[in-house]
């Protein structure tokens, strides 16, 4: 049987034409999804379905081309081993990351050798379509083998578990073509199975072509969640930054703000005192030891007010160096004592390891609020008293 009759009894021209335009579709729509999604393995999937396209397109012409049959037999079998090759390496590429370099193209080399072989070889093509299929195989296994990590890692992956369907199927579809032709050989020549399996060749290839997209599409969309879920993390690390003083790492007045902004979010603190306090002689120590030691001073003052509140009080730092603390369901004698042994711990300390130690002392303001929304009135009621009690420690 010469090569024209073995394209006669394996598919109609018909049916070769509508594979054709189906593969060259998918192929259109890989190189569209490719230039608005840039990803290594759709570039190598991408091109072999181009490589796939032009194998397909040299098969029709070989049949209108009977003095270059060998040439263009040769082209469609090289063409449909480059496209196994490459879809091996886009998958090697999605599961583990893995590249072609100029010397892994090499290995296509036997591939050219086998194509030009078996296209020049004088003998009946069904033979050599055996070993055609037999590679064609292997190379459908061996892509779903190199998926493997990705399945591994992604097992809900939808577009994954189409291509391992279609990978499969191809596989199959091929392996069998292995059974059928060598069946046709040996037993029964007159057997007509082969004539229409273009179709279910095109089918699968659908298949295959429609599971590369979703698989781009989810990868892209996982990227596309991973970059807001960042997003996410650097607006809520600039909202911390926003909100909290670099200095004491208290809360600043832009956070006070903030949390009021919705007073439902304090329906169980309904009650309590603000109190308001200012170190009395910063500008001295500014003035004798440097801003150095006045920065350490305020750090201090805040470490000691954290001492005194709880976990449920707020504290701010309110100016350059006045701080705001919020005591929720607490009385104003319980917030004085608070405040008043917080003073005399003030009274001895060492600031950045100086010789000598400098006493720090406070000046505070205690209003009571009975309600969330009395807290800013409560508030400038206590800076009221904070400057009365820092008039009567300097008188």
């Amino acid at each position: 049987m010469n090569w024209q009759d073995f394209i006669n009894s394996l598919q109609s021209m018909t049916w070769l034409i509508v594979q054709c335009v189906g593969v060259l579709l998918i192929t259109i729509l890989s190189i569209l999804v490719a230039r608005s999604v840039r990803r290594t393995f759709l570039d190598y999937w991408t091109v072999a379905w181009i490589c796939l396209s032009l194998s397909l397109i040299s098969l029709a012409i070989s049949t209108r081309a009977y003095a270059q049959e060998g040439f263009f037999l040769a082209l469609y079998l090289f063409g449909e081993y480059a496209f196994g090759y490459l879809f091996i390496a886009g998958c090697r590429n999605y599961a583990t990351g893995a590249r072609l370099v100029r010397r892994h193209l090499s290995a296509l080399i036997p591939f050219g050798l086998l194509a030009f072989v078996l296209a020049l070889i004088k003998s009946d093509f069904n033979r050599r379509f055996i070993i055609h299929a037999a590679v064609l195989a292997g190379f459908f296994i061996g892509a779903l083998i190199a998926l493997r990590p990705a399945r591994g890692r992604d097992p809900r992956s939808l577009g994954l578990r189409v291509m391992a369907v279609a990978l499969l199927l191809l596989a199959l579809d091929f392996m069998h073509y292995v059974a059928v032709v060598s069946y046709i050989i040996w037993i029964d020549q007159s057997l007509q199975y082969l004539r229409f399996t273009a179709v279910v060749d095109l089918i699968l290839e659908i298949l295959l072509g429609f599971g590369t997209v979703m698989l781009v599409l989810e990868d892209a969309r996982h990227e596309v969640e991973a970059t807001n879920r960042e997003l996410v993390a650097a607006r809520d690390r600039l909202e911390i930054l926003a909100r909290m003083d670099p200095l004491t790492e208290a809360l600043n007045r832009h956070a006070f703000h903030s949390l009021f902004e919705k007073q439902q979010d304090f329906s169980d603190h309904s009650s309590g005192c603000a109190v308001v306090i200012d170190i009395d002689n910063l500008k001295p120590i500014n003035d004798r030891y440097g801003h150095t030691v006045g920065d350490a001073a305020i750090r201090e003052v805040a470490r000691r007010i954290r001492s005194v509140i709880r976990a449920d009080d707020l504290l701010f730092r309110w100016g350059g160096d006045e701080f705001l603390i919020l005591f929720f369901n607490m009385n104003e004698q319980d917030a004085h004592k608070r405040i008043e042994k917080m003073n005399a711990a003030l009274n001895s300390i060492q600031l950045n390891d100086h010789s000598s130690t400098i006493p720090l002392v406070v000046s505070y303001g205690v209003e009571a609020f009975s309600a969330v929304n009395q807290i800013e009135q409560a508030i400038d009621k206590a800076d009221g008293a904070m400057y009365v009690n820092k008039h009567s420690r300097k008188s």
